[in-house]
């Protein structure tokens, strides 16, 4: 029951099965450990999840690669290079380091702590490397701004025959339009149901309106949104508006501004960034119908937050914001 409370997102209702289970002097094994450790990391509670590894460590529980994988990614949550590197510590001395699983999971886990040189360290270790783990990498090397590397790093996974998957073109896209590979991205957008049996998804148009966005082709890019059979993204509309403001394509951004408000949106992004267009050029009538049609779809934004990391935890710092457009945002004047 608490693994299936876990599993469904209800890390409230698996801590209190789970509580109830330890006032009722039941003993919790390994299998009820890891439910709670990856159910409470999967809800994004990284704090609670590392707290309740601590607890198991405390409880006698040795833990297994199951326990590790599902904790690594909390570090990578928390940013915390300081508790992965524990973590690996400990990986090391149980034997678990040459699992590939694992060490995926830590690629995973330095890679979003900033820790390349480590990252592939570990990679490079791996005696028989999987798909998750190239993907891990190449996306390493592709966050961190290491274009060439990435692609090369592609490159050689064909050279071993590693058929890649939808991730991993995901990735390399990415790279390409960081890079301003225009040509390399394109080729490799258009072969990818012949060349490597991959359907085309909202992320892969995603990766490649960017790439053309952030290289001026607005025309070719607005053809592609006319010719796509699948739901347009706020990441699309967002990355075509922006490239609209930066190339002078106003003509554009209108034609794309009428079809985005026949559109069903349910992220902010889009309205946001239109909004901002308006208000560049004083538009301040099209800036209020951006903010109405918003209100009746009842389009919202969701507060940030960050973790701030001291001595004895974490403390969660978070940053509410108005949920609508607001004035100072879109700089409507007074």
């Amino acid at each position: 029951m608490i693994a299936g409370y876990a599993r469904d997102g209800d890390c409230n209702g698996a801590f209190v099965l789970f509580s109830r289970m330890v006032r009722e002097g039941l003993i919790p094994d390994l299998i009820t450990w890891n439910a709670m450790v990856s159910g409470f990391t999967q809800s994004l509670r990284a704090v609670k999840a590392w707290r309740l590894f601590q607890d198991m460590l405390v409880a006698g529980i040795k833990p297994n690669q199951v326990t590790v994988t599902g904790l690594l990614p909390a570090c990578g949550l928390m940013d915390s290079i300081h508790s992965g590197k524990e973590l690996h510590g400990l990986i090391y001395r149980m034997g678990l380091y040459m699992n590939v699983f694992v060490a995926t999971a830590l690629i995973d886990m330095y890679s979003k702590c900033g820790s390349v040189k480590t990252a592939w360290d570990v990679f490079d270790r791996i005696p028989i490397k999987n798909v998750a783990s190239w993907n891990a990498m190449i996306g390493c090397y592709r966050k961190h701004g290491l274009v060439d590397s990435s692609i090369q790093l592609f490159e050689r996974m064909q050279a071993e025959v590693i058929q890649a998957n939808h991730i991993t073109l995901s990735s390399v896209l990415s790279a390409c339009s960081h890079g301003g590979l225009v040509e390399k991205g394109l080729t490799i957008f258009r072969s990818m149901k012949e060349k490597y049996g991959v359907e085309i998804s909202q992320e892969h148009y995603s990766c490649v309106f960017d790439l053309l966005c952030r290289s001026g082709m607005m025309v070719e890019a607005y053809e592609l949104f006319k010719e796509m059979t699948i739901e347009v993204t706020d990441s699309i509309i967002g990355a075509f508006f922006n490239g609209c403001k930066v190339h002078g394509r106003r003509d554009l951004a209108n034609l794309m501004a009428e079809d985005i408000l026949r559109m069903e949106l349910k992220k902010p992004g889009g309205f946001v960034t239109l909004s901002n267009i308006y208000a560049a050029d004083g538009e301040w009538d099209g800036v209020e119908n951006i903010r109405k049609v918003m209100k009746e779809k009842g389009v919202h934004k969701k507060p940030g937050f960050s973790w701030v990391e001291k001595r004895a935890g974490f403390v969660e710092s978070e940053t509410r914001n108005e949920c609508k457009i607001a004035e100072t945002e879109i700089g409507m004047p007074s």
